[in-house]
């Protein structure tokens, strides 16, 4: 007798496996969640924004007033204001290295990530990402490309945070230009018109760095959310 199918019955289907965006790997490993890392981040880059004002701004036009004071020149014991721009200072640099610190995981992390979204767009390797910045003559030019790669890789396309991006690498070269002049003027000034222009040098920057750190803000923001998307949808 033939056997006759059971029409309602269908043969089970081999189920298709599901990629994982958690699963997917690159040249340089698994993709990064940098979600957390960006909220450090941004923290870190708000208050230093804040001391930047605070010490660079208030702090150091006191302290001008201070030596432009003929009785602050002749007396041989420190003012209380001397004690506050030192203690200010040592502050402002330890919350400084921090943040060079937490940066410098973010580009590598996010320069991993850009590897395994859009390989053709990269040629910068994670790590030089990051050493780009400490090689003389070479930290004017190579970290931006880096970050452009970073970018388009992140985005897919080219012109992502076009106005946002060569504007916080200006003003970061401008930053660093005054600073290394105003650096040099007050901790070795010949006289005290050295050190009085050294200050006004920081308050001329003052503006510029407090800026900086917003458009950071707005690059570290832009491109971690633009690597989740991609990667959600890359594989949907």
């Amino acid at each position: 007798m033939a056997h006759t199918p059971n029409p309602i019955y269908a043969p089970p289907v081999a189920a298709t496996e599901q990629v994982s965006p958690e699963n997917i790997s690159g040249t340089y490993g698994p993709f990064r969640k940098n979600g957390t890392l960006k909220n450090l981040l941004v923290s870190l880059l708000v208050l230093d924004a804040m001391l930047i004002i605070f010490n660079d701004g208030v702090i150091n036009f006191m302290d001008m007033r201070q030596y432009e004071s003929a009785d602050y020149l002749v007396s041989e014991t420190s003012s209380q204001l001397d004690s506050i721009v030192l203690y200010s200072a040592w502050g402002k640099m330890g919350l400084s290295i921090i943040l060079i610190i937490v940066f410098a995981i973010w580009i590598n992390r996010s320069c991993k990530n850009a590897w395994l979204l859009d390989p053709p767009r990269m040629t910068i390797t994670p790590a030089w990402s990051v050493g780009y910045y400490f090689i003389p003559i070479l930290l004017l030019w190579k970290p931006y490309v880096a970050m452009k790669q970073i970018r388009s890789a992140s985005y897919g396309k080219d012109h992502a945070l076009k106005a946002v991006l060569p504007l916080w690498w200006t003003l970061w070269i401008i930053s660093m230009l005054i600073d290394n002049v105003s650096t040099r003027m007050l901790q070795d000034p010949e006289t005290v018109d050295d050190y009085l222009t050294g200050c006004k040098l920081v308050l001329v920057a003052t503006p510029i760095n407090v800026i900086l750190n917003y458009l950071a803000i707005a690059l570290v923001t832009g491109i971690t959310l633009a690597q989740q998307r991609r990667l959600i949808n890359w594989h949907q």
